[in-house]
This record gives C-alpha cells, structure tokens and sequence, in this order.
C-alpha cells in the first residue's frame, strides 16, 4: 500500500503539468452546427447556380443574336429608306429637267422628202473628210445637171413633136386630097386589101417573130387603106403607144388596127361605115416609133393572128 501511495505521488506531479479537455458547451456546438449548416446552404447555392448558368446558356446566346439583329435593323432599314428616297428624287429632278429642256419639232405637210445617194464611209482626218465630202459635191452635181438635160431633152422632144404635128397636118390638109388621087388603087384579094401600096414598105417583123402585129417599114405619107368593109370603131390621135391610130370591126368576127399614122392624116371618124381599099391615113411615126411605118393588128373572134397569113401582104 505503502509503494502504491509512493507512485501516486511520484506520477502526481506530472499529470498535472498535462490541462485537462475542456468540455463543449451546448451554444457552441450549436453554432458550429450553424456554421456548417451554412456553408452547405453555400454549396449547394454555387453548384445550383453553375448548373443553371450551364443550362440555360444557349437560349441567352439567342436572345443576344436577336437584340443585335433588332438593333441593325433599327438602323440599317431608316438608312436604306432614305437612300432610296434621295435617289428617287434625283431621278425626278433629272426627268423634270429634261422635260423642261426638250424642244419640240413640227414639220409642215408642204415639206417633201429627197432621195439623196449617200456614200457610206468612215473618215478619221480632216483629209478623208474633205475628199468624201468631194465626192459627194460631185455626185450632186452630176444629178443635178444630169436631170436638167432630161428635162431639155423632154422639152426638145415635146416642141419637136408639136411642130412636126403642125407640119404635118399643113401637109396634110395641102396634100392630102392631092395624094389620094394620085394612089394606086389596091388589089381586092378574097374580100381583102394590102394595106399599103405595093412596092412602097418592107416587112420589119410580124406575130410569128413574137410581135403583136406585123409592121410595114415605110416612107411617111405613104397611104393607108381599109383591109376589108366594116364600121370604124377607133379615130384617135393619140390611142395609147400606137399614137394616130384606126381600128375597124369588119363585122364578120375580124377587126384590124391601124397604128403610127401621121399626125393629123385621119380621113375617117369612129362610127363611120368604110368601104375595102378606102384611105383612112397616111404612114407616120407616132406613139412608141422609131420610124415611119404602119403596124397593122388583126384579130379574129378577139384572139391576135399573123396578118401575113390572112391578108394579101
């Protein structure tokens, strides 16, 4: 007993050197409860809020796409509208103008138009120029002097015509009873005539040489007679190209027509009734002729035969 108080004694002093736990009180470990109560609250508020924003990441990125597009088009549309405008008043002031400008031309029906011969070319000096320009003096000129010799030629031609008319037809008022009397009395053929003396006219060409009639080349003045009785049915001094003409119906489906006489040398009038070798002209060149002669038709039932092979030519 004694050793045993002995070691409590020689131990005693160091357990006492050692202080003793201290026992938690209930606030305390209240308020660590708290503590930790709160910092899981935290947690699980972080963790929440991360997976939120993970969550919900792409429907903000489409609310941004859509704000910067409503943003763009509240500016860009006004900008391009008004744009526009300014262009569409500058077309308008442009097309005023111009209407204000335009020139209007009116030309009078008395104005005609000229038929000019152009001469297509393409100059790039003042040298080309000029001689184009020449050129086109001289055609002018040429044109020009051209058509007045027309006309002196037609001029000519028509005073020519008139004073052979006038010559003619003295001569034929002088001449005419003169030279009746004095020609041959034609041969009666089958009911049919020569329609110029014998011996006074050469044949030039007739229907088998693709004419129309058959023309008898001689001198002016030459007679002319009926080829057969019948009624006159044409006197003219001018009957289309045949000139001083005489057509007759002999009144048994032939007719025949006499072309070319000379100006004023009709001895018989339309209606009249004509006898086979009776005058009815003398030869000239009138209408479409080159020379004095006599173109003679004849036509049976309307349809053109050769007359050499009817009449006595």
């Amino acid at each position: 007993m004694a050793d045993d108080m002995t070691a409590r004694d020689e131990l005693a002093p160091d357990d006492a050197q050692v202080p003793a736990a201290q026992p938690l009180t209930s606030r305390k470990m209240l308020a660590a409860a708290r503590k930790d109560m709160r910092e899981t609250e935290r947690a699980a508020r972080r963790a929440e809020a991360h997976q939120a924003s993970r969550r919900f990441t792409p429907l903000r990125a489409a609310g941004t796409l859509a704000a910067v597009c409503a943003l763009i088009a509240g500016v860009a549309i006004p900008a391009y509208a008004a744009t526009q405008q300014d262009a569409s008043s500058e077309t308008a002031s442009v097309r005023e103008a111009a209407e204000g400008d335009a020139q209007s031309l009116e030309v009078s029906e008395d104005a005609a138009s000229t038929d000019l011969t152009a001469t297509t070319y393409a100059a790039t000096s003042s040298e080309e120029i000029e001689k184009i320009e020449a050129e086109r003096d001289a055609l002018e000129r040429a044109e020009a002097e051209q058509a007045a010799a027309e006309e002196a030629a037609a001029e000519a031609a028509a005073a020519a015509e008139t004073t052979e008319a006038a010559e003619t037809t003295e001569a034929a008022e002088t001449t005419g009873t003169v030279a009746s009397a004095e020609a041959p009395a034609p041969t009666v053929v089958d009911g049919a005539v020569n329609p110029l003396p014998a011996g006074s006219y050469y044949v030039s060409r007739s229907v088998s040489s693709g004419h129309d009639g058959t023309d008898m080349v001689a001198p002016a003045m030459t007679p002319i007679y009926a080829v057969k009785s019948g009624t006159v049915t044409v006197s003219s001094e001018g009957y289309g190209g045949w000139g001083v003409t005489v057509a007759i119906d002999h009144n048994d489906g032939t007719q025949t027509l006499y072309g070319h006489m000379t100006y004023g040398t009709r001895q018989v009038a339309a209606g009249q009734a004509v006898e086979a070798g009776q005058i009815i002209g003398y030869v000239g060149s009138t209408g479409r002729s080159t020379a004095n002669h006599l173109h003679i038709e004849l036509r049976i039932n309307g349809v053109i035969v050769d007359p050499m092979n009817y009449l006595p030519i």
